[in-house]
């Protein structure tokens, strides 16, 4: 009997029940990428873990465990790899399985059904760490290795396997277009300190063991920023040396064709006779073998002996199969085959060509993030003591500064490190880290950043953040990493290219038996002058030579690192591949308010005590004595514990007004986001907040009813269980934001507004900016934000958040692109997937963009990439021979070859022309919008939004 019918027929004896059974039963089981290690007995063990885990119902395990029954046994090259299930409850139980089946899965599984509840969402932190846990609950942690020796796609994929046959190793993903893989892994013990270091060493080890030089990065920011000067450093050398080896076998080539040239204008020198002989020719194959193509082709052959065959095993193999037919012809005439030992000199002439440009095309396509790199001085001036006007200084080398250091910035000077001016006034340009092209006035108190331009003033800065720990740093930091993430659309082509080169191989083989066998058949004029075995020869080399496998591997990861690093020179943090990838197919974007719609300075615009509204006593049995300056005052004393927009705008008014100074007894406050916030001020309790969070804290009546329809902010004060009056503020709108939610609105993406504000505030906003009245939504609490994320993931393909990481964080981690912007890389920890640096809501459409572009790009480099095979192959295997008599020698194919992979470096290098020149053109058509406070010319430390409330 089939071993899966068992299996098969229980899957569907359960299937309508299984949809039905609560979280904590045990037909509720969790996919994990580890060995059973708990019987049913122990799942509720595991259920303090299962939050983090993806869960599925017990049918599609059964008919998962069907289909593995139904393919066999795992073949030996397989290794160890681990599909296993572990049993636990689990709340996300009713939730979609990543690949389908019952319930709605949204993420990057996506869904089966109607069923299930929220869906099961992929850890944002990595792609790696879909099946990141041990059965224990231990995450997986990264390890970084720089991989050298990779040729093509093919090269990239062994590396892939290699890692993830590893115990270990859960997951692993491979750039070969930066040259870099990393390794999501779990240790066997905790217990052992150094467990990450000893398996990078391991994993480093097993790797240049297959012929891929490695070694095992640090993961700190200072490193990789060491690691990616020494790797352009090294690309550089390698680059000067294909120079060479392209000049010199262009120089046998030229001599090679030497013979052929002069017999085609009738040279008829004393010595020419020489170059028409078979030796020479002979000895000029020899001389490429061992010169120019000694590298290439010992790289091939051993990759070959260790079984895993790359570009260069192909093309080593065409030439020296050329070579052998054409030696065997040359001693054993009376074969009759033809000698054609030019062919192997040529064939190695124009793949060193092609890979000579292709290494230009890669550092050209990381001529961005160079340029990040170099905006960082080298040196500093250090002042020998803290005295602006009278100190000295010594120029040091930046590496050397510490925090607290005094540094002199001279105009035109880049700013070394992070840090706080202390005396000095200036403009500085800080295009380089937020794109703003405007520059920004710094004065005493102002933050400024490194690698930004101090343009006519001297400062006094002092450091607060040197080396790796700059804004600038984080950046160059982000931005690597996201070239780590490979886009989904990707995996087909790497699939394809992990057993390329074998089936090119195959087919070589069938090409040389075809023509072998039936050539004087099919086309007899072919052969007139040689045999069908030497025909069989070229065609069967020519297959070999024209594949490109190189072409597969560098379609997506060299888009996604001219994206991201054109992305980074504007103020544009994309976090990856796949968030480019999602964030072109987005169809539906949600933005907060306070601080992304609005600027997020809110100001006080009105004080209200509950005994004078609107010149009318009010003044119950309660006695409220509160003037308005006491509620300001109060009010200040709760919020100086908290960092939310409106209690700093309350701080601000009361220190304006010159506001009595009060502190919240230690350990008296607690605050609740979206709600307010609640202290003990000398012998009384204070509530700023909502009208509903005053009422949780003893208020029961509330004499301002017509507060509602004020259409601004509003919070309220109440002391010891009173009313004692509410506070009014003003938020003013980005200039910029109806023209962003237009386009949008143009590109069939639906826009929602969500507030933790007022109603009739949230659509005085809403109409302004032209978001429709009926997507808004008003008085949300944070998780009702994530709640809200997740009902509409139900309904669209793809959504986005938008927010300033207050009091959304939950959201924008839920939302499939979380946008964060204001909160420069601080913003950009494990909730956003892409951060606007420049605090510009126009970005956002950049961004998008920019995502859109890139993601254009891939398509078109995997069409090529694939078409360019799917044609190439069978003409080079002789399919125009009959029809047109046609046929491809290897050195033609060689050059083709080369013009595929260039090709496709080449259209991702024109991805950075075509944004550059639309970012031309829109910046003639219209003038750059800027927003008070933020680019308007000043910084927000001189330009401050005082209250417009003043005491009476």
């Amino acid at each position: 009997m089939d071993p899966a019918t068992p299996l098969l027929a229980i899957s569907r004896a359960i299937s309508s029940r299984s949809r039905s059974f609560p979280a904590s039963s045990p037909h509720n089981i969790l996919l994990r990428g580890r060995p059973l290690t708990a019987p049913l007995g122990r799942a509720p063990v595991f259920a303090a873990s299962a939050q983090r885990r993806f869960a599925v119902n017990g049918d599609v395990l059964l008919l998962s465990l069907a289909r593995l029954a139904l393919r066999g046994p795992a073949s030996p090259r397989a290794g160890p790899r681990r599909w296993f299930a572990s049993v636990s409850v689990s709340p996300l139980a009713s939730a979609g399985p990543p690949g389908g089946g019952c319930g709605r899965g949204n993420g990057d599984g996506g869904g089966g059904g109607d069923g299930g509840g929220d869906g099961w969402k992929r850890p944002r932190a990595s792609q790696g760490m879909a099946v990141a846990e041990e059965a224990a609950g231990l995450e997986a942690d990264t390890i970084i290795l720089d991989v050298g020796g990779m040729s093509c796609g093919g090269c990239a994929a062994s590396v892939k396997r290699i890692l993830e046959n590893e115990s270990q190793v859960v997951s692993a993903t491979v750039n070969l277009a930066t040259e870099m893989a990393v390794v999501w892994a779990v240790p066997e013990d905790r217990a052992v300190q150094d467990w990450k270091l000893q398996l990078g060493e391991k994993l480093a080890s097993q790797l240049t063991t297959c012929g891929y030089k490695s070694s095992q990065r640090d993961s700190s920011k200072v490193s990789s920023q060491n690691v990616f000067e020494r790797k352009m450093g090294e690309k550089l050398q390698n680059l000067k040396q294909s120079g060479r080896e392209l000049a010199v076998s262009w120089a046998l080539c030229a001599v090679c064709l030497l013979g052929h040239i002069s017999h085609l204008f009738g040279v008829n020198a004393p010595l020419m006779h020489m170059f028409h002989s078979t030796g020479f020719h002979l000895s000029l194959s020899i001389f490429t073998f061992i010169g120019p193509g000694r590298r290439l082709i010992v790289d091939g052959l051993k990759s070959l002996f260790k079984g895993s065959p790359n570009m260069n095993t192909l093309v080593g193999l065409g030439a020296l199969s050329s070579f052998a037919v054409s030696s065997v012809a040359a001693f054993i005439p009376k074969l009759g085959w033809k000698t054609f030992f030019e062919e192997p000199i040529m064939l190695i002439a124009f793949v060193l060509l092609g890979k000579n440009l292709e290494q230009r095309a890669k550092l050209k396509a990381a001529s961005d993030m160079t340029g990040l790199l170099n905006i960082l001085p080298s040196k500093a001036r250090l002042m020998v003591d803290n005295d602006a006007e009278q100190s000295s200084f010594t120029e040091v080398p930046c590496g050397t500064l510490a925090v607290g250091d005094y540094i002199l910035v001279l105009p035109g000077d880049r700013i070394p490190a992070d840090g706080l001016v202390k005396a000095g006034r200036s403009t500085v340009d800080e295009s380089s880290l937020t794109g703003e092209p405007m520059p920004v006035t710094k004065i005493a108190g102002a933050e400024v950043s490194a690698g930004s331009i101090n343009l006519n003033g001297k400062l006094t800065v002092e450091v607060r953040r040197p080396g790796g720990e700059t804004v600038m740093s984080d950046i160059l930091h982000l931005v690597e990493e996201a070239q780590t993430r490979e886009a989904p659309v990707q995996r087909l082509a790497d699939k394809v290219a992990g057993n390329f080169t074998y089936g090119v191989m195959a087919l070589s083989s069938a090409t040389f038996m075809f023509w072998s066998i039936f050539g004087s058949q099919f086309v007899p004029a072919a052969i007139q002058q040689g045999s069908a075995m030497s025909l069989a020869l070229q065609l069967s080399c020519s297959v070999l030579v024209i594949a490109c496998p190189c072409a597969l591997g560098l379609a997506t990861p060299t888009a996604v690192l001219v994206g991201t690093s054109l992305g980074a020179t504007r103020g544009l943090l994309l976090r990856g591949g796949d968030v480019l990838e999602k964030f072109a197919e987005v169809d539906a974007i949600v933005f907060d308010k306070t601080g992304t719609l609005t600027i997020g300075k809110p100001v006080v615009t009105k004080v209200i005590a509950s005994h004078s509204e609107g010149g009318v006593n009010t003044k119950d049995s309660w006695n409220n004595e509160w003037t308005e300056g006491d509620i300001l005052s109060l009010a200040a004393g709760v919020e100086s514990n908290t960092n939310h927009p409106l209690g700093k705008a309350i701080m601000e008014a009361a220190q304006a007004a010159n506001c009595i100074n009060m502190k919240a007894k230690d350990g008296s406050f607690m605050e609740e986001p979206g709600s307010g916030a609640v202290a003990t001020i000398g012998e009384k309790q204070v509530s700023v907040g909502t009208v509903d969070w005053i009422r949780r804290h003893g208020v029961v009546r509330d004499p301002f009813p017509e507060a509602e329809s004020f259409g601004q902010s509003v919070a309220y004060v109440a002391v010891d269980g009173t009313l004692a009056g509410l506070i009014c503020f003003e938020d003013k709108i980005r200039e910029d934001s109806h023209q962003v939610i237009s386009a949008l609105s143009k590109q069939g993406i639906s826009v929602y507004m969500l507030s933790g504000d007022k109603e009739s505030a949230a659509m005085d906003v809403a109409s302004v900016v032209g978001i429709q009245l009926d997507k808004v939504i008003s008085e949300v609490k944070p998780h009702e934000k994530k709640k809200f994320i997740s009902e509409l993931q139900k309904e669209h393909k793809l959504v986005a958040m938008v927010g300033d990481g207050i009091n959304d964080a939950a959201a924008l981690a839920l939302a499939d692109v979380g946008i964060a912007m204001g909160g420069g890389v601080g913003a950009a920890s494990d909730v956003s997937s892409v951060v606007l640096m420049g605090n510009r809501l126009s970005q956002l459409v950049d961004a998008l963009e920019l995502s859109k572009e890139t993601m254009r790009t891939v398509k078109q480099n995997l069409w090529w990439a694939f078409l360019y095979n799917i044609v190439g192959l069978p003409v080079a295997a002789g399919a125009l021979l009959p029809v047109t008599g046609t046929m491809l020698t290897p050195s033609i194919a060689g050059a083709l070859m080369g013009f595929s992979s260039v090709s496709v470096m080449a259209n991702s290098l024109l991805l950075r022309a075509r944004m550059s020149s639309r970012h031309h053109v829109q910046s003639r058509e219209k003038p750059h919008n800027t927003i008070s406070g933020v680019s308007d010319g000043a910084d927000e430390v001189e330009q401050s939004y005082p209250s417009k409330w003043r005491s009476t």
